[in-house]
This record gives C-alpha cells, sequence and structure tokens, in this order.
C-alpha cells in the first residue's frame, strides 16, 4: 500500500509541475532540472500541490479499501 502512495505521489508532482513549466512562457522551450526544483520551491505552488497530493491520496485509500 505505501509503495503504491508513495508511486501516485510521485506521479501527481511530476505531472502537476511539468502542466505548470508548460503553461507559464517563463518555462515554455527548454526546461531543465533546475527548473523543476524552482518551481517546487515556491511557495504558492506548494500549497496547492499539497491539497492535490491529498486529493489523490484519500482516493485512493478509499479505492483500496472498497476492494480488498
Amino acid at each position: 500500500m505505501f509503495q503504491k502512495l508513495l508511486f501516485y505521489t510521485l506521479v501527481v508532482v511530476t505531472f502537476d509541475a511539468m502542466m505548470y513549466m508548460f503553461s507559464n512562457k517563463k518555462y515554455r522551450g527548454h526546461i531543465e532540472l533546475k527548473h523543476y526544483f524552482a518551481v517546487l520551491k515556491m511557495p504558492i505552488y506548494q500549497k496547492s500541490l499539497v491539497t492535490k497530493i491529498l486529493i489523490v491520496q484519500i482516493f485512493l485509500i478509499i479505492t483500496m479499501a472498497f476492494t480488498n
């Protein structure tokens, strides 16, 4: 169960950071790993990311509870 939670958390973080960078004009074109970490350090972005991670984890826990 922990492995699934960790995997889906990493998927959410990566997907959401990429969507943020592709929607921002500053990051269009060439994206490096330093840009990825710079986005993850922004306080406003961190708040929305934590909310999305919590929603995904709650949904995953509920679905795992009903499938077992």
